[in-house]
């Protein structure tokens, strides 16, 4: 590319502050719908100019707080290149406000009827439109309208509360503007047609580096979660960063059935996982493999691609009920299946042999497990342990190498179920500490040392957590696990919330662990499962946890959580009241709510999500548009 050719995000900067200044308000918008590179600049009057009319940033707070919606609206909203999701919930609310606030029940159901955010809110976010039909079937008797506004009304907290999260939400994406126009791109033109040199200070920002001055910038784009900066480059001039921050993440929730897996009889899928493995052929290759235990006891091998049975299938005589992998780098993946009749197998994943059997180690089904302690070379680098919880509410420490129990811990969570396991994820790999979740509503941890499970501290109740957790109980562990590992791990309840906490090991015998809370999620909804992954940025220094979760509806719910406290030791804990999207893809696709859904991500990008429900003999292969 020519030294002197201007960068494409310049151009359409220096064209916005044109359009922006002589009032092409609806062609700024629509370049901006086109191009996906957002401007959200708004230029601040006072209120002697414009015939008295103040827009500014204490004018927009004033607006929003008093629910002045017109004047929200149409001076700042209209002009901005916003998600769907704030869209939707800033309607939504001026919507709830229409109906429930002051009664006027044909004006919001002349704006849900009318307006095309909930045409698209229909289309892309398909559970919160019905929640909002419903609202309005309850007063389709209604014939009149309610009461007009009163001068001294009280607005409830809630409504109040739901204000103040909108203007933050504004006022993060709106970039105040109190500068004149400089005329720069009309006197750039003539300079250009006059054959004139640019000798300012702007110069520099439109000058276009050379590719080899960025090359070492590029990345793939295959990666589904794309922040717009990333599509749109990085060359940014001045006084962007905020609006540019403020789209990083334009994430959505698949809402494409790419494929469906269907099974015969009464056969369901109990635990899927997702590992890439090698393919027989010249050249050899590797596919990414969907593990799929059923209920039958036979554990499936598919190629994620076709859905199609790769080699043969692992067989067993009860119900599978939970698995977990083992990957080695440049090594052979090994799965570990638990079984209803309380038995463990372990399975070379790429021959579909058996390495390991435990017979009947637990007296009652097996409800999970995973592969712990040190690597052994004698294993081929795989761990030398597993650990497994069954609903006989023991814990079992299982030696691969011996190919037996050797700890049993009988009253791990006072007798009650064992439901969840996972290794806390911490960069010290010795010694290893294990996270367990109980039925009796208690965490417990555990050090594993010189081949023992020893207990770290007393059980945690998730009040002991956060208050507001009191009668919540943990029902599945997920570990966030990369290389910056600092000891996080995801709680979800039987109730709504899930919880983001980071352990600390000390050696102190009155305090042996510090639990704090990174994120709190509150859903409409009770939860049932989820999965998660770690995505690292290009253009923040701490990286974004995606979470996927499944609720009793059979919703999928996406959240983006920053992980600020790995760079901010006093960040505090975020609170999650929505999801960034969600879709009822699934339930919309059976026609029926599915309470058991849940979900695991495909492929190293998560490209793509398998839901699956031991209530289903169908399997959906999600993906994005």
């Amino acid at each position: 590319m020519a030294d002197g050719v201007v960068a494409h995000e310049a151009v359409l900067h220096h064209i916005y502050a044109f359009l922006r200044a002589y009032g092409y308000k609806n062609t700024l918008l629509a370049l901006q719908c086109e191009s996906r590179v957002p401007y959200n600049t708004i230029d601040v009057v006072e209120a002697r100019d414009n015939g008295g009319v103040e827009i500014s940033s204490v004018a927009l707070a004033r607006a929003v707080l008093d629910g002045i919606w017109d004047t929200v609206l149409s001076t700042y909203v209209d002009s901005l290149l916003l998600p769907d999701e704030v869209v939707f919930s800033i309607y939504e609310l001026i919507f709830e406000e229409l109906l429930v606030l002051r009664g006027f029940v044909h004006a919001a159901r002349a704006l849900f009827v009318n307006s095309p955010v909930f045409h698209r809110m229909k289309r892309s976010s398909a559970a919160r439109h019905a929640r909002l039909q419903e609202m309005l079937d309850s007063n389709k008797h209604s014939v009149a309208d309610g009461p007009e506004r009163l001068e001294q009304e009280v607005v409830p907290e809630s409504f109040k509360q739901k204000r103040e999260d909108i203007l933050k939400v504004l006022q993060e994406a709106i970039t105040w503007n109190a500068e004149p126009y400089g005329g720069f791109l009309p006197a750039s033109l003539w300079r250009a047609q006059n054959g004139g040199e640019m000798h300012n200070s702007h110069t520099a920002l439109l000058k276009r580096p050379r590719m080899e001055e960025t090359s070492d910038t590029v990345v793939e784009t295959g990666d589904i979660v794309t922040s717009v900066c990333s599509r749109s480059g990085e060359h940014q001039p001045p006084g962007t960063d905020r609006s540019m921050a403020f789209l990083q993440y334009p994430l959505e929730c698949p809402k494409r059935v790419l494929k469906k897996v269907g099974f015969a009889s009464a056969v369901t899928p109990a635990a899927c996982l997702v590992a890439s493995l090698p393919k027989e052929g010249t050249p050899p290759t590797r596919f990414t493999a969907l593990i799929v235990g059923k209920t039958d006891g036979t554990v499936d091998f598919l190629d994620s691609e076709c859905a199609q049975p790769v080699g043969c299938s692992a067989g067993h005589t009860d119900s599978v009920l939970c698995a977990a992998l083992d990957v080695v780098t440049d090594g052979i993946t090994w799965v570990a299946v638990g079984y209803r009749d309380g038995w463990v197998k372990v399975y070379n994943a790429e021959s579909r042999k058996l390495v390991r059997r435990f017979p009947q180690v637990h007296s009652s089904g097996v409800t999970t497990l995973t592969f712990a302690g040190e690597r052994s070379t004698a294993l081929s680098g795989h761990h030398t342990y597993i650990v497994s919880g069954s609903y006989d509410g023991t814990i079992h420490l299982l030696n691969i190498s011996e190919g037996k129990s050797t700890q049993r811990i009988v009253d791990a969570h006072q007798l009650k179920y064992v439901l969840s396991l996972c290794v806390v994820p911490l960069k010290e790999e010795v010694p290893q500490h294990i996270a367990s979740a109980g039925n009796n509503g208690t965490l417990c941890f555990w050090r594993l040392s010189a081949g023992a499970l020893q207990q770290v501290g007393g059980p945690r109740t998730l009040q002991t957590v956060h208050s507001s957790l009191k009668e919540d109980i943990p029902t599945r562990l997920l570990p966030v696990d990369d290389e910056n590992a600092s000891g996080e791990f995801v709680v979800i309840t039987r109730g709504s919330r899930v919880v983001l906490v980071s352990i600390r090991f000390t050696n102190d015998a009155t305090e042996p662990h510090v639990v704090l809370v990174r994120c709190m999620i509150c859903a409409s909804e009770a939860i049932h499962g989820g999965c998660l992954r770690v995505v690292q940025t290009r253009t923040q220094t701490q990286p974004v946890l995606s979470i996927f979760l499944t609720d009793r509806t059979g919703t999928i719910l996406l959240y983006n959580v920053g992980m600020h406290w790995r760079t901010q030791m006093d960040a505090g804990a975020a609170l999650f009241h929505k999801a960034v999207d969600e879709t009822t893809v699934v339930s919309a696709d059976l026609g029926k709510v599915v309470g058991d859904l849940n979900v695991v991500g495909v492929g190293e990008k998560f490209d793509r999500l398998l839901a699956y429900s031991p209530s289903l003999a169908v399997m959906y292969i999600l993906a994005w548009e």
